[in-house]
């Protein structure tokens, strides 16, 4: 796994990110090459070629993230991949021009421009296609070998077996219980003790040991581990593993709050809260701006489709607790809560209204939530808010749940980019997982990295319930 943006990338996004950077820094210097009959230098400077290679890249692999093509959490047909591909590439080639019409000095030449597309297109494509073999071949796999026999030791080979078609394989568990060797706890077995952790590793081809053993303190061979590790065979603990692997935190190894107190992050600078305030102040002003037309269409057929206020007010809890007045475009019923009582939104809630349906899919209701970020209640990025009720039992149930009320919550953030919304309590548990794992790696970059994936979710319509 890669980090970058304070979030891990899978094997094969890695991989992909760097090799497509490097396709098209390449297609673009052979379409100079064609165009200048080989000698580009007598007519233009490096520095010029490295401007122009900036922009014809970055707006590239722009589009290829937007149309889904670095999110590998499902298999595709080749057919599917080369309508993606094809897709992102039209894209990519619309927002080229519109680059180049603000920014002249980026500008190619047509003939360059026309080259160097039909290249990385051919290029990319093969490149693709090769991808899709390996990753179904299994070509290209990292091995891990699980130290442990216990629920936290299956919990994560769970997650692991979850992603093999991302390149992760589990080979086996090592217990050192001499009941339990050679049973099959999932699928892998348990395949020898921790004292046979390096010959094991070595006879199966690992790549990685994992010691997802809750209580590993005096029931673990330290002395294999070792020779695992100045093998050059890389050791892990579970937990760690598990956040790199799954964007969330292992809160089965919370047993007390002095984890939080002791572990690497959870702090928050003055000065990324001040560059995350200037940020949100810049995108919300912004924001309102260019979304008033949208909002006026809108605001004009909720109020011609179905009887009620335009605007929906509700209370929710925001940061250090403090009640506030999030609003929304109504997208229910006016009766949606006749009985009072706060409910759980639904899949496909029979609440919803035909135009109420139409703006959540975008998110368009909540473009009025601008106005939170603007007067300082809510972030752009951050946990979504929930409301009163629901906080007091989820904090009765989940104590670290009050953990999330440390930053304001946001209109977006890393549990609705990772995951789902919550419509129960145990739903909102595996939320949970999500939003303290981003409150463990705040920063800027992973701020936008989560506003880039929430710009790609928006555009495919999956939207609120």
């Amino acid at each position: 796994m890669f980090k970058l943006f304070s979030r891990h990338w899978s094997i094969p996004s890695t991989v992909c990110l760097l090799t497509e950077t490097v396709i098209l820094v390449g297609s673009l210097g052979i379409a100079f090459l064609i165009r200048f009959d080989g000698e580009p230098e007598r007519y233009f400077a490096v520095s010029e070629f490295v401007l122009r290679a900036t922009a014809f890249v970055a707006v590239i692999l722009c589009g290829l993230y937007l149309n889904g093509l670095y999110d590998f959490s499902s298999r595709q047909s080749a057919q599917q991949l080369l309508v993606q591909l094809s897709r992102a590439l039209a894209f990519s080639a619309i927002g080229l021009l519109g680059v180049y019409y603000v920014f002249p000095a980026v500008w190619t030449g047509r003939g360059v421009f026309a080259i160097a597309l039909m290249i990385a297109a051919l290029l990319l494509t093969v490149w693709r296609l090769l991808l899709r073999w390996i990753l179904i071949t299994r070509f290209m796999t990292e091995r891990i070998l699980i130290v442990g026999s216990d629920e936290h030791a299956i919990l994560l080979a769970r997650e692991i077996m979850e992603r093999e078609h991302l390149g992760y394989h589990v080979v086996g568990f090592v217990a050192d219980d001499p009941d339990l060797q050679g049973v099959s706890l999932l699928n892998p077995e348990v395949i020898g003790t921790t004292a046979d952790a390096l010959d094991l590793a070595i006879e199966y081809r690992v790549n990685r040991v994992v010691v997802a053993q809750r209580e590993s303190r005096g029931r673990v061979n330290l002395d294999s581990l070792l020779r695992c590790k100045t093998s050059g065979i890389p050791v892990e603990k579970g937990p760690a593993y598990y956040e790199q692997l799954t964007g969330k935190i292992m809160l089965e190894d919370i047993t007390v709050k002095s984890w939080l107190i002791f572990s690497k992050g959870f702090v928050v600078s003055r000065s990324v809260r001040f560059m995350k305030r200037i940020l949100d102040l810049v995108v919300a002003v912004v924001g309102l701006l260019l979304a008033a037309p949208i909002m006026l269409v809108t605001a004009l057929a909720i109020k011609i489709a179905s009887r009620g206020p335009i605007l929906y007010r509700q209370e929710r809890v925001g940061r250090q607790g403090r009640l506030f007045n999030l609003w929304k475009f109504r997208s229910m019923r006016s009766d949606a809560e006749s009985e009072g009582e706060a409910v759980w939104a639904q899949e496909k809630d029979p609440r919803v209204t035909r135009i109420g349906g139409l703006i959540r899919k975008f998110r368009i209701d909540e473009l009025p939530q601008l106005w939170n970020v603007l007067v300082g209640d809510m972030s752009l990025v951050g946990p979504r808010p929930e409301r009163e009720p629901f906080v007091r039992e989820l904090i009765e149930r989940f104590p670290l749940y009050e953990q999330r009320l440390v930053v304001r919550p946001g209109i977006t953030g890393w549990a609705q980019v990772r995951g789902s919304y919550a419509s129960s309590f145990e739903e909102s548990n595996e939320k949970l997982r999500h939003d303290l794992y981003y409150i463990k790696n705040l920063s800027i970059l992973l701020d936008l990295s989560i506003l880039a994936s929430t710009i790609r979710t928006v555009l495919v319509g999956k939207g609120a319930r």
